[in-house]
């Protein structure tokens, strides 16, 4: 499987209500690409969002995108690196993290 990510843009921007009826009309058609749904970025205007599946392959969330009837700017395949691959880094954050839940 691979990671792939959605790039789209909205304007007006999207509600809440209009990001569950899509999700729902997409789903279905990444279930029949054996495709699967991680995580969403929305912007706080919510006029952009990034989206994380997981996929045989790009073309296969296209595909899904495409038959559900939703635009995209742009889909493509992703490596993931996080914290959690830098111990120092992660470190540092639960430090950071702890002086700023002191704060409050």
């Amino acid at each position: 499987m691979a990671r792939i990510l959605v790039e789209q843009t909205f304007e007006p921007p999207m509600t809440q209500d209009q990001y569950d009826k899509t999700a729902r009309r997409l789903d279905p058609c990444l279930d029949r690409r054996d495709a699967l749904w991680r995580r969403s970025y929305v912007s706080s205007d919510r006029t952009r969002m990034l989206c994380e599946f997981e996929a045989p392959d790009a073309e296969a969330v296209r595909e899904a995108f495409r038959s559900a009837g939703m635009p995209f700017e742009r889909v493509w395949l992703a490596e993931v690196t996080a914290i959690e691959d830098y111990p120092e880094w992660l470190e540092k954050l639960r430090a950071l993290q702890a002086r700023l839940a002191g704060r409050t």
